[in-house]
């Protein structure tokens, strides 16, 4: 089948592309030079979900060939995608500096910048003013959409992709990652706790805690986990700041957190994500579950379909958080973690959660549900006068904010 290949390369010179991807597809043997030359073939005519599928072949063979990262650069341009785009034109720069790869990816930021439309015109940071009837009725009137939502997920974790340095163990590349968006405290030690259990991690405020002195699988693990929370937290965060077409501000971010840990539901839901999103990148055998089953045990009477209806939507949501967090961490990253249990001689013990459904909801309930659960918060805050708890959130965020600016 090698002269199918040359046959292949001949009509790509000749410019007779149709031709060529008939030849090639009659290859067999289909090693990274395939994958490549495929590609182009593709790219050529315009074919751009097979250029796509190619070139992921090819990068999954080598991900250090720079040229490979430049053809799925071009290729999620034709896909209309152009933050991949950018991560991957910026990949390969980060291999090796050429100009033509310099050139597309200034044409790349020319786009974006130029498409980028003027967003939020508002700036809410009063919590008094956010629970005023016209706005908790706006949560009734508008809700996200999928193209919002998308774009949403790709703006919060493209950022942090293109500043992460892939250098290191598997547990340094993790951690670098993680803190592009939040603070990671190193110095915690889980024993001080005074707690029969040992808690090895924990997540509040933009600010995780790790112990350094726990092996390095339960630190990527635990990173994961609290990372999750806090990607939880902001999804919910945009999703205030869609709605109210508002900046950023100290009390979205409070009532965001708010939302989920107030009520021992949205606990439910809060926990059991996070637990789903940890689990999709550790091996089967060491899921662990135990945060979450100490919710429930801890709680007597709770309503079995309200508890549904909260795992339902952590699944829909620990989805969309998987998402964000498979674009960095690729099938090689998920190997290095699944090596780093092996290397450490970890013994299984799986511990499943009390209570499971495997049910998702479609986008349109999930945004209805996002909505659903700020505003029953806004109206518990209002009808209750529970401002108190509010401002002392928001008293920590304006604390943590400004110790970044």
């Amino acid at each position: 089948m090698n002269s199918q290949l040359t046959q292949a390369k001949k009509y790509c010179r000749e410019g007779d592309f149709k031709n060529a991807l008939k030849s090639i597809e009659e290859v067999t043997d289909h090693d990274f030079g395939y994958w490549i030359l495929y590609c182009e073939i593709c790219i050529e005519l315009n074919m751009f979900e097979k250029a796509d599928d190619a070139i992921s072949n090819a990068i999954h063979i080598d991900n250090a060939s720079d040229y490979a990262w430049y053809l799925k650069a071009k290729a999620c341009i034709g896909l209309l995608d152009y933050k991949k785009a950018r991560r991957a034109c910026l990949r390969a720069i980060s291999i090796d500096v050429k100009e033509e790869y310099v050139r597309l990816n200034t044409n790349i930021e020319y786009f974006l910048n130029a498409s980028r439309l003027p967003r939020y015109m508002n700036r809410y940071d009063n919590m008094v003013e956010l629970t005023k009837k016209e706005n908790i009725d706006l949560l009734s009137e508008r809700k996200l959409n999928e193209f919002a939502y998308g774009m949403i997920l790709d703006d919060m974790v493209t950022e942090a992709i293109d500043k992460t340095e892939r250098k290191g163990d598997i547990l340094t590349k993790i951690r670098n990652f993680t803190r592009n968006f939040i603070d990671v405290d190193l110095s915690f030690d889980s024993y001080d706790l005074g707690d029969k259990r040992r808690l090895m991690g924990t997540y509040a405020f933009n600010a995780m805690k790790i112990d350094s002195n726990a092996l390095k699988t339960y630190q990527i693990s635990i990173m994961i986990h609290e990372l999750a929370h806090h990607l939880l937290s902001e999804i919910f965060k945009h999703a205030m700041m869609y709605v109210y077409d508002s900046s950023k501000t100290d009390t979205i971010e409070a009532f965001a957190s708010y939302c989920i840990t107030r009520d021992v539901y949205w606990r439910i839901m809060n926990e059991y994500c996070a637990h789903a999103v940890e689990c999709h990148y550790m091996p089967y055998n060491y899921t662990n579950y135990e945060s979450f089953n100490l919710i429930i045990s801890r709680h007597d009477g709770l309503n079995e379909e309200r508890i549904k209806k909260s795992v339902v939507m952590a699944n829909s949501l620990a989805g969309d958080i998987v998402y964000m967090i498979d674009q960095f961490i690729d099938d090689d990253l998920k190997e290095e973690i699944k090596m780093q249990y092996l290397s450490e001689r970890i013994i299984p013990a799986r511990r499943k959660a009390m209570v499971s459904y495997d049910e998702k909801y479609d986008d349109n309930v999930k945004f209805e549900m996002i909505n659903f659960i700020i505003r029953q918060n806004l109206l518990y805050v209002k009808i209750n006068l529970s401002y108190s708890e509010l401002y002392r959130f928001k008293r920590i965020y304006t604390k943590v904010n400004g110790d970044k600016s």
